[in-house]
Parts: C-alpha cells; structure tokens; sequence
C-alpha cells in the first residue's frame, strides 16, 4: 500500500513540475508564434473576456465620403486603408475578437484585398469585384460572400443613403450566409497578427499628433490621427471629421498606427493597381505618442513590422495600417505636428 501511494505520490510531482516548467517557458499573458494560448485575443493582444475559436471575418468598406461615418468600425481588431482607383481609398475592417452586429457601407473587392485577407484565413465579404478579383472568387481562392448574388438576402441597402453607398451586413447575416454555404466560421488565425504585448518600442521619436494623406491636392483622403495619454490610444480625423462609429457615435480609438511602404503599379485606363504585399520595405509604427522607423515583412501572407530582426512589439488593442505607394514615401506621405 505504501509503494502505490508513493508512487502516485511521485506521479503528481512529476506532473506539476512539468506544468510549472510549461508556465514558465509560456507565461500567461503571451503568445509566441504556433503558441495555442487562448488568454489573449490574437489580432488585438487584449485580453479574453470569454473564450473565443470565432474565424476571422474580413469585410471591404466604403470609404467615400459619401460612405462616412462607417457602421462597425470601431469593433475591427484590425483595418487596412489601401488606394483603389483616382486616389481614393478603401477599407479592409478584419474582425475576430467580435463580429459587429451591422457593418457598411460595404464594397467591392480588388485582388490585393483578397490577397490580404487570405493572409488571415479570413471568410471575406464584399459588394462587387474588379476582373482580378472575380477570378480570384470564382477560382475559390478564398471563402466569401458577395453583394452582387446576395443582395436582399444577406446584404440590405439603407434607405438614408444611395447606392453604392448603402450596402450593409452584419453578424447574423453573415453568420447565417456561412452556414448556408457550408463554410465554417470556427478557427482562430494560426498565429498572431503582429507581435502584441505590454512592452512597446521606447527609443522612438515623439508623435502626439501627425497626418497621412494619399492625396497632396485634396484633404478626401487625408488621416491626421492625436494621441491621447489618458487612454494611450489615437483618435483619428479624416478630412476634418472625427472617425466615428455610426452606431454607437463614439470616436474610433486606435493603439497602433502602421505605415507600409510598397510599390504601387497602375495596369489600366481605369486606374486599377497592382500593390506589392509580399517584396518588403520600409514601415513605421506609431503607438503610445511616438513613431519608430521599421523594415515589414511578408510572413504567412501578412505584412509584419520588424525592428533588429525581430516582429515589432505593438499595444494592444485596434491596428490601423496605412499600405502606401514607396514612390510617395514617407516624407511625402507623412507629417509630424510638433
């Protein structure tokens, strides 16, 4: 009786020493590429209120001003603004730590956002498609759901705004589109957007408020974004306007601002683009009232910051990520207000 119990005795301290060796080398709190911890949320870095396996959901929104304020944007957990045609841009919101109850106005899709929220393995939503990027859906390059046969079912037009404006979706009905095409939305991303943890990059350069404009003959597409030490988040204004969310009229707060400089190619009499997202180059990453200059990455599909070799640390919370043209630069691109 004394051998059994001692070695059952032993079993258990085998056990915890493994456990606690485990703890060691994978604190909670973070993460590590292929790490399957799920005490954080892995595009925000924030913290998990509920246990969450939801896949990520891409979602293209419009961004003409005609579009604005957007319906679900303060809910991404990441936004990309890339250029589409004339010098206007257009949103990828990327949601995973909660899907919106309504988000729009929603738009069509170019093959770098395809490309982008593969990087994800995102279900991706749009309302309409360029050549490329109908080829790209048709091939089953990514899973989606698309105005252009959906409209009226899991896509609704508002009335308080006129097309292509007014294209909305939402979570039940993307949740309900998914289902009744078969595709599941189970499935965290397999690793972390970037690398987000408490401790951020401390020898960068001071950046309480600066601007980004696409555009140096029109404000329509110009972000100057003011920091603010009490929340340690980035308000951001868009040609004047305070970004809000049009549900809830509360001001868009972001912890990361990410500028990606990238070649930008034109291939048609209608302005369409080829955007670069896999050669790397210069970024600069702005969190916490100061900016750091950066080379990115293509790592898995996504476009990742690196400082000395390493996937940049970044706040937790919101991303937003600036792609520009590295023949604007980011001298031309950028101003720092000091």
């Amino acid at each position: 009786m004394k051998i059994i119990l001692f070695i059952c005795m032993a079993l258990i301290l085998v056990g915890c020493s493994q456990d606690q060796e485990q703890s060691q080398q994978n604190p909670v709190g973070t993460y590590e590429e292929g790490d399957t911890n799920t005490d954080l949320y892995p595009l925000t870095g924030e913290e998990m209120q509920t246990a969450n396996d939801q896949r990520a959901v891409s979602v293209v929104l419009n961004n003409h001003p005609s579009a604005r304020p957007q319906s679900g944007l303060a809910e991404a957990d990441v936004v990309y603004e890339i250029l589409a045609e004339g010098k206007i841009t257009r949103l990828l919101a990327i949601y995973q730590s909660t899907y919106p109850e309504r988000t729009g106005p929603i738009r069509s899709a170019r093959d770098y956002h395809i490309n982008v929220a593969n990087g994800y393995d995102s279900f991706f939503v749009s309302h309409g498609y360029s050549p490329d990027a109908l080829e790209m859906l048709d091939n089953g390059v990514i899973e989606h759901m698309n105005g252009i046969q959906y409209e009226g079912q899991w896509f609704v037009r508002s009335s308080d705004r006129v097309a292509p404006h007014n294209s909305y979706s939402g979570r039940e009905l993307i949740e309900e589109g998914a289902e009744q095409r078969g595709i599941s939305l189970e499935g965290t991303p397999a690793g972390m957007a970037f690398t987000q943890g408490e401790e951020v990059v401390d020898d960068g350069q001071s950046a309480q408020s600066f601007t980004v404009s696409y555009d140096d003959t029109s404000d329509l597409y110009t972000s100057t974004y003011d920091y603010d030490t009490s929340t340690g988040t980035y308000s951001r204004i868009n040609n004047g306007e305070t970004t809000i969310d049009q549900e809830t009229n509360e001001a868009v707060a972001i912890s990361n601002i990410i500028v990606l400089e990238t070649d930008h190619q034109v291939i048609d009499q209608e302005g369409r683009l080829i955007i670069d997202l896999v050669s790397g180059g210069d970024a600069y990453v702005f969190q916490q009232g100061q900016w750091t200059a950066m080379t990115w990455r293509d790592v898995d599909g996504r476009m990742v910051p690196y400082l000395n070799g390493t996937p940049a640390p970044l706040s937790p919370g919101m991303s937003w990520i600036h792609i520009i043209p590295t023949s604007s630069g980011f001298e031309q691109s950028v101003t720092i207000h000091e």
